[in-house]
């Protein structure tokens, strides 16, 4: 069964493909069988370490599309423009066109099996009531990257009834743990500037995943049939937002006294910065309205439905210790300057189109 995944040079994508690799004989793929789809100028040295097959495209460059899905069996589509640091254009060239022009291609193969779409728990938007969160819950996305999830997983839905193709739907809370280049960076750097505040009291909880769990899940997703035309909230933790504040002040060993504000206080100074990094045109700063809404309020998905059809449960379920494990990593490959205080990976959106 030839398996096609996009997005495989990124964070999710990355540890789906060494998953595959490392445990083929538990899933029933052979290597050979495995295809990532990246770009000319991506970066792929850890996947040249795999050992598994490269196919030279483009979510945009459409054409390119046709090449990459032939012959294959299972598509597992992780590919698009994270978050919301880019213009609703690009967001609806690259998440939205693209998803729809994968599809496209795919279901012209004769060999076309099953199409996995990994979303976001962003489609439930931030505003949402404290009871754990099924997968009825009704859609509410607010910020333009969870808009362009929400539509992309419609488009999905709507060629499974017209193709008679399986799709499946995987929606991710915050995503964590070691290879972590895109969360943990903020919050190490947020630390450093002196901008992280703590909304009410911090006894707001959310979800989160570890990136290991997250790869088992999705590939379970992808193999078992059970899973056909479902959609799936996965999970490893919750933790309160006073916990995951004080566990990364702790493992970076930083004396910085978080101060604690009321929510509107919060969100009026997130508003100030916004339009101040605008006036200076440096893009969007660390702390804006988004990330006080995602940081608190209270947001919790029930994983019960995976649970009870594919009898999956995750591995990594104390979200301090997967905190630890982000910021140890981070250590490891010196990406962060404490002398002076930098953190020299984070990186920018619009960096990774260019990759």
């Amino acid at each position: 069964m030839a398996i096609l995944i996009t997005g495989g040079s990124g964070f999710v994508g990355g540890n789906l493909v060494k998953e595959l690799v490392e445990n083929k004989e538990e899933w029933g793929i052979d290597k050979k069988d495995i295809f990532v789809l990246v770009r000319e100028n991506s970066n792929i040295d850890d996947l040249k370490k795999l050992d598994v097959g490269l196919v030279i495209g483009d979510l945009t460059d459409h054409e390119s599309l046709k090449n990459a899905v032939k012959g294959k069996s299972l598509v597992f589509h992780l590919g698009a423009v994270v978050l919301d640091q880019v213009s609703p254009e690009m967001l609806q060239k690259v998440n939205v066109e693209g998803t729809e022009a994968l599809l496209d291609a795919y279901t012209k193969e004769k060999t076309a099996k099953k199409f996995v779409f990994v979303s976001t728990w962003g489609v439930y938007g931030y505003k949402v009531k404290p009871k754990p969160m099924k997968e009825d819950q009704p859609f509410n996305p607010t910020n333009d990257y969870h808009k362009s999830k929400q539509v992309s997983e419609q488009i999905a839905w709507n060629y499974q009834k017209k193709h008679n193709l399986p799709v499946t739907v995987a929606r991710l809370p915050m995503i964590l743990g070691p290879s972590d280049t895109l969360t943990t960076p903020r919050v190490v750097q947020a630390f450093f500037d002196e901008e992280v505040k703590m909304v009410g009291h911090g006894k707001n909880f959310y979800s989160g995943v570890d990136v290991r769990d997250a790869a088992r899940a999705i590939i379970s997703i992808g193999i078992r049939e059970e899973a056909n035309g479902n959609a799936y909230n996965i999970k490893s933790f919750d933790i309160s937002q006073k916990d995951y504040w004080f566990v990364h002040k702790e493992a970076i060993k930083s004396d910085f006294k978080i101060p604690n504000y009321p929510r509107w206080v919060v969100m009026i100074y997130a508003w100030f910065k916004e339009i101040s990094a605008k006036r200076k045109g440096i893009g969007k700063p660390t702390l804006t309205r988004y990330r006080v809404m995602r940081y608190g309020n209270t947001r919790i998905l029930d994983i019960s439905k995976i649970k009870k059809d594919l009898d999956w449960a995750p591995k990594y379920t104390d979200g301090k210790k997967v905190i630890r494990e982000s910021v140890n990593w981070l250590n490891e490959h010196k990406y962060i300057d404490y002398e002076n205080k930098k953190v020299t990976l984070v990186r920018k959106w619009e960096d990774q189109l260019k990759e």
